[in-house]
């Protein structure tokens, strides 16, 4: 298990990213980025035992008015589901080593 919530400093919704993310069974944190303040954002790699790859980012705020999850009424579950939706899965180590490389070049231009 990865204790998502404690390596992005308890960012908002990242309880919930924790129990989507162990789940999967994964076997190790490759990535992460986030920002956790009133807003911020987290954006996570993990590496899962079956070799593919979790990808996920998401942005929150601290009211319904800068929070889309907050503002919609989402519950818990609604927030795993939309986390399990719109995550992208990476068939391999090398696909998304492949993905991340790409990324870091057009971020450079």
């Amino acid at each position: 298990m990865i204790n998502i919530a404690e390596e992005v400093d308890n960012a908002r919704y990242s309880d919930i990213l924790e129990e989507v993310v162990n789940n999967l069974n994964p076997v190790e944190l490759l990535r992460k980025n986030y920002e956790s303040d009133y807003q911020g954002f987290v954006d996570i790699d993990v590496l899962l035992e079956n070799g593919r790859v979790f990808s996920y980012n998401y942005s929150y705020g601290s009211c319904s008015g800068c929070d889309e999850w907050e503002d919609r009424s989402y519950s818990d579950a609604e927030i795993a589901e939309e986390m399990r939706e719109h995550a992208v899965l990476f068939e391999n180590i090398d696909e998304y080593n492949l993905w991340r490389e790409k990324v870091i070049e057009e971020n450079i231009r």
